[in-house]
């Protein structure tokens, strides 16, 4: 049945998740497929520490997926089936998940919120469940906005050569994770460097704070080597004219 509006939004979202419909069974991985609209990529260093996690850990968190003729399809836990293949399992706990298509791929874009997205898929799924719900209703469906929902929507719209453009600064701007520093402060010192970055331009923003007040610290020690050698190099003329 395909619904519209108000009513097919609330239908969805009222969907008994983790009741009747669902359950939890293990399934031969033989039967098992990966969908191909999922979002989420991996790359190969993190999918390697999903690997040692599961080899040191176990399989502890079922993935979810939906029956398809004879075959199961992943809604979620594409990377941790992969793993789980590499490990040489021959099945796996999956909670099975009485949806169809549609309602599937609002399952994976909500699941896989976390790590990075291949925008032209997140498209690709926008658009086929555009079909069916209006883009209010998939705002309420989802954890994006409309605002979030058009934009990837527009770039269907735009040249393969600037999509593969876009797709490729999205994926360097992913790989540019946070560096987390550590280092021990007295007390005392604390409430200097606290001052400090309240005073800079950037104090809502204690990390943006702690470079900018870095950034002018090296800028001043630029300038004072600089100072340092002219003099220097004044004092030597003065010698050799003497």
């Amino acid at each position: 049945m395909v619904y519209h509006g108000q009513q097919g939004a609330d239908a969805n979202c009222n969907r008994n998740i983790g009741g009747d419909k669902m359950k939890t069974e293990k399934i031969p991985m033989e039967l098992i497929e990966e969908n191909n609209y999922n979002p989420n990529e991996m790359d190969e260093n993190k999918f390697k520490k999903l690997v040692l996690n599961i080899k040191r850990k176990g399989f502890r968190k079922p993935i979810e997926v939906r029956k398809v003729g004879e075959k199961y399809v992943i809604i979620d836990g594409a990377h941790r089936f992969r793993a789980c293949k590499e490990l040489g399992y021959t099945e796996i706990d999956c909670i099975v998940d009485d949806v169809d298509e549609t309602e599937a791929m609002i399952d994976t874009l909500n699941a896989n919120i976390h790590g990075t997205h291949n925008p032209y898929k997140e498209a690709q799924i926008f658009k086929q469940i555009h079909e069916r719900y209006t883009l209010r209703d998939i705002e309420k469906l989802t954890i994006f906005n409309q605002s979030e929902i058009k934009d990837r929507l527009e770039l269907l719209s735009l040249s393969p050569a600037i999509q593969k453009e876009i797709e490729k600064r999205e994926k360097a701007e992913a790989r540019e994770a946070p560096v987390v520093l550590t280092f021990m402060i007295k007390e005392a010192e604390k409430e200097i460097v606290m001052k400090a970055l309240d005073l800079c331009e950037n104090s809502s923003d204690k990390n943006k704070a702690l470079v900018e007040l870095c950034q002018k610290s090296l800028n001043f020690m630029e300038v004072k080597n600089v100072g340092e050698e002219s003099e220097q190099s004044n004092e030597q003329s003065t010698s050799k004219t003497a």
